[in-house]
């Protein structure tokens, strides 16, 4: 091959690979309401929303040569969508997109990160196999990835988040929170708390908040272990059941007795003056710790 067709075919290499000729700029203006509501598709890539205080959306973005992004709607809602152009293998795009930050927004992908924040609307966010960052505190928040984390900083009023297994964080505080996986990890340190239900299949879970005096906390493993930490002078009661796992017990001289019929243990024991928030644990072989926190 002659020098100057290896150079060509060096050029023509570099040139497929470059991202500044592979992707193309993009940016729209949408006028929303406040309160109005806002879809987003975007399977591959990244979706990051921020809210801010005007009617206004803004999208701004980098996407795949061929490939189009369609946005349209009126000032109560508005949805945008990404069209890949080899749907079998599709090209990220990388979204950064600002919204009122009282409206609601819906973003769904396959593989596209989702972050979010200073939205104090509601958000319904969904991801196959990504990562899911929420921070601030909206007014209800449903999070949802089968294979990714899920990350929460911040005190949505209403909050569900579910992953398979990925782990779920919440850094905060929630009046009503219900927190699922299936293998993956479930943290969560902050409150107050007032109504909560913690679920997990093999998954650990590690509860370290302040909890409302008038609150229930459910927490629900089969082999996964539960470690909650209660702030010492909290009024609480304890109701501990596990059929093959161990109870240790940090919060009262109370010692776990067998359970019906002689199988497994339970606890039933106070902290502080009792009477207080309502703490249920029931695992099958996970060991359960409850303890005081400072």
């Amino acid at each position: 091959m002659a020098l100057r067709e290896i150079l060509a075919a060096g050029m023509a290499l570099l040139l497929s690979a470059s991202p500044s000729i592979a992707q193309k700029k993009y940016e729209r203006r949408l006028p929303l309401g406040m309160e109005g509501s806002f879809r987003v598709m975007n399977m591959v890539g990244s979706v990051v929303v921020h809210g801010w205080n005007k009617d206004t959306v803004l999208i701004r973005g980098t996407v795949a040569a061929g490939d189009k992004i369609y946005a349209g709607g009126g000032y109560t809602g508005a949805k945008m969508f990404v069209e890949s152009a080899n749907e079998k293998d599709p090209k990220p795009t990388n979204l950064e997109i600002w919204v009122p930050a009282r409206a609601r927004i819906w973003v769904k992908t396959a593989t596209a990160s989702i972050d979010v924040d200073s939205v104090a609307g509601g958000l319904d966010l969904y991801t196959v196999s990504a990562t899911i960052d929420v921070n601030g505190s909206p007014r209800e928040l449903n999070a949802e990835a089968i294979d990714g984390d899920i990350h929460i900083i911040g005190s949505p009023g209403w909050l569900r988040a579910k992953s398979a297994s990925g782990a779920v964080t919440l850094r905060g505080g929630s009046s009503d929170a219900a927190l699922t996986t299936v293998s993956g990890t479930v943290k969560v340190e902050g409150g107050p708390f007032e109504r909560t239900k913690i679920e997990t299949v093999t998954g650990n879970v590690s509860f370290a908040g302040r909890v409302d005096r008038s609150g229930t906390f459910d927490f629900d493993t089969h082999s996964g272990s539960i470690d909650i930490g209660i702030p010492d002078g909290t009024n609480a009661t304890f109701s501990v059941v596990t059929i093959a796992g161990s109870i240790a017990n940090k919060v009262s001289r109370a010692a776990a007795v067998p359970g019906q019929f002689g199988r497994g243990s339970e606890l039933t024991t106070e902290m502080g003056q009792g009477a207080g928030a309502k703490i249920t644990v029931r695992t099958f072989k996970g060991s359960v710790t409850i303890r005081r926190t400072k």
